[in-house]
């Protein structure tokens, strides 16, 4: 009689250890560890109670049929617990540039993320060890990334300001023909390119790939104004269009700024280029979308050259009238921080910008803001940076992939910027631009093809 009460003790014993140890297991939470410390804490009397009863028991002539003591041990393995899978973020490239808050986070092009797995806190603990090993299956997410904007996207631009200065027959159709092939996966391509009539950084009569010179604004030379309608027609036969600078202003680059291109003969030049590329007879004339004023002046606050500007502007106009072309666009372009020049001048149609390649993102965003706000028309960004451009303000790091994406997905989130320019330092000042292409290898540079492949950034032409 007694042992069987001292038996029927040990057994409560027993089965209070099992509730204490499962109610200390609960203890983890969300992480599925089970703390020792409450173990110990929780059930420190009730096993010493076991002892003693034990020991009792063993004292007894029947001690030997008493039950076997059965511990209950808890899961030794976290990752044992199932829960809820909740993709984690991924986080964003170490040489991005800082986007603006207005730019969506899905800048990044489509990540595969593993999904991180946590434990629910258990329900009412059950008084009997669990024997089940449960496999947790850690499964693998696409994430496609919306749309950047809605709507069609923006136009696509390349910059190949030298490409007429420098480049021969050869170089100028490879230029065109790999422009024109560049393709993302959503079928989005590029519209066009912007190139400088002169010489943008040697005299302009530095000869160009076809050995020819361009004169003076005041008579410039035939055959170099052919070579330029070459490489017009070469663009519109692979479906491309231009922007054309007349002439680039700036330090040491031989226009406005040096007096070579001024208000005594701007006129005539801007009469004597449209008449030329807008003749009924040229059929690739329909190819020219834009002629662009400015360059990289920094003496030039909004009105010492406006009185040029005005004239090349009245001559191309005069000329398009003349030969019944429909008038193509007037732009500006400035240098790094400018962007307020000329804001309401009667010859400018629209503006396009540098905002330059030591300018970051969220910088970049708040200039166009300020031009925007004014109530100017903004045409797009013509000069953001160029990819692989390793300049000291940069900390003489290449501009990345990632931050030319960047700053084309920020620019087609304000909603009103219709044109984005592309740059590749590889090309934009190659001595051959045709020779390399869209990159030093001559094929799409992984800056451009992001742009090329993020849904809803870049429209087709």
């Amino acid at each position: 009689m007694i042992a069987g009460l001292i038996r029927g003790i040990a057994t409560l014993a027993s089965l209070a250890v099992v509730v204490t140890s499962v109610g200390a297991f609960a203890l983890g939470g969300d992480s599925g560890l089970l703390s020792t410390e409450a173990v110990l804490s929780n059930t420190g009397v009730e096993a010493e109670q076991q002892r003693l009863t034990l020991e009792l028991v063993s004292s007894e002539s029947d001690a030997a049929t008493a039950p076997a003591e059965s511990t209950p041990v808890p899961a030794s393995n976290p990752s044992a617990q199932t829960g809820t899978a909740s993709p984690a973020p991924s986080a964003p490239a170490a040489s991005a540039a800082p986007i603006d808050q207005r730019v969506t986070p899905t800048a990044a092009p489509p990540t595969t993320v593993a999904p991180a797995v946590r434990a629910p806190t258990p329900a009412t603990p059950s008084p009997t060890p669990a024997t089940t090993t449960t496999t947790t299956t850690t499964t693998t997410t696409t994430v496609a990334p919306p749309p950047a904007v809605s709507g069609s996207g923006m136009a696509l631009w390349d910059t190949a300001w030298q490409v007429a200065a420098k480049a021969n027959d050869a170089g100028m159709q490879q230029y065109v023909n790999r422009l024109s092939e560049a393709k993302g996966i959503t079928g989005a391509n590029i519209t066009g390119f912007l190139f400088s009539v002169v010489n943008i950084n040697q005299d302009i009569n530095t000869a160009n790939g076809f050995g020819n010179t361009f004169g003076s604004f005041s008579e410039p030379n035939p055959a170099y104004l052919n070579n330029v309608e070459t490489l017009i027609a070469k663009a519109a036969g692979r479906g491309l269009r231009v922007a054309i600078v007349v002439g680039w202003d700036g330090p040491e680059q031989y226009s406005v700024e040096s007096g070579k291109l001024n208000a005594d003969n701007a006129y005539q030049y801007g009469f004597t280029i449209a008449s030329r590329w807008t003749r009924p007879d040229f059929a690739s004339r329909w190819a020219i979308s834009a002629w662009v004023m400015g360059g990289d002046t920094t003496r030039d606050s909004g009105g010492e050259h406006g009185a040029v500007w005005a004239e090349v502007v009245r001559g191309i106009e005069d000329a398009e009238a003349a030969n019944g072309f429909g008038k193509a666009t007037i732009l500006h372009h400035t240098a790094p921080g400018q962007q307020m020049h000329y804001v309401g001048a009667s010859w400018l149609d629209a503006h396009s910008p540098q905002t330059g390649h030591c300018t970051d993102t969220n910088t970049a965003v708040d200039w166009i803001n300020q031009l925007h706000n004014s109530g100017a028309r903004v045409w797009g960004n013509a000069e953001m940076r160029y990819e692989d451009i390793t300049w000291s303000c940069n900390g003489n790091v290449p501009i990345s992939p990632d931050q030319v994406l960047a700053d084309a997905i920020a620019m087609a989130n304000l909603g009103y910027m219709d044109n984005f320019v592309y740059g590749h330092d590889d090309r934009w000042n190659s001595g051959w631009p045709g020779a390399n292409g869209l990159d030093s290898g001559g094929a799409v540079s992984p800056g451009l093809q992001k742009i090329l492949d993020h849904p809803g950034l870049i429209r087709s032409r």
